[in-house]
């Protein structure tokens, strides 16, 4: 018989400014990386915020950037632009690659894998796009993923950060000021317009810590003392 499934820890931490966010993921990289914490899931929404990945917005303005309406922060994940704001679930996870056992692509997939399992049992049908990254429902994109892969100084760890962006009743009209991920001719969706009602956030927030557990074969712990971690992470 195996051991038991390492814990991963988590929290709902409510609505945290994104370079809050981003300094939180920060620590808690370099104590993941020299073994002091398990892995970490981060649950939360942003107060209205437009990211890019390390190219930049490059073309995928629509509008000026003074007139997005939100700040337009060039953050150290992959991917390309996208929209963080209310109503949209947003997880980052801190896991240690190697020690899972993992390559990227794999734990990308499986990135991929958690949302669609949250969203079935919501009764929404997801899938992925060839040669794409993210999850589609209808042709339209409902999540969105940019990670990143980093080495802790005086570490040998391979520690993810950053995450997914899962829209569950965002205000989808941020979205038309920018080319979403960079893909002009696809649209994007939400649980609210696919299923036609929205789940409470943090009730989404509880069911993706579960299926994130399912897939990486982690024991997930409630952390409650990382909100206060977060409100000090600025």
């Amino acid at each position: 018989m195996g051991g038991a499934a390492p814990p991963c820890e988590y929290a709902w931490l409510g609505r945290v400014e994104y370079r809050e966010a981003w300094a939180l993921q920060k620590a808690l990289v370099a104590r993941r990386g020299a073994g002091e914490i398990p892995d970490t899931l981060l649950l939360m929404e942003h107060p209205p915020v437009y990211t890019t990945g390390r190219r930049g917005a490059g073309g995928h303005l629509r509008l000026p950037e003074q007139m997005l309406g939100a700040p337009l922060i060039e953050s150290d994940r992959g991917g390309d632009i996208t929209f963080h704001g209310p109503g949209q679930l947003v997880a980052y996870a801190v896991v240690e690659l190697r020690a899972a056992g993992l390559g990227v692509a794999d734990y990308v997939r499986g990135l991929e894998e958690v949302i669609m399992r949250t969203l079935a049992g919501y009764g929404v049908a997801a899938g992925r796009e060839r040669g794409l990254t993210g999850v589609w429902t209808g042709g339209k994109k409902i999540a969105a993923i940019g990670v990143r892969v980093s080495r802790p100084a005086g570490t040998t760890a391979w520690v993810t950060s950053h995450g997914l962006a899962l829209n569950v009743d965002v205000d989808l009209g941020w979205f038309e000021r920018i080319v979403p991920c960079g893909l002009g001719d696809r649209g994007v969706t939400s649980i609210a317009k696919a299923a036609g009602q929205a789940p409470p956030l943090a009730a989404v927030g509880g069911r993706l810590a579960e299926r994130f557990g399912e897939v990486y074969g982690r024991r997930m712990v409630v952390n409650s003392a990382l909100r206060g971690v977060a409100l000090r992470a600025s």
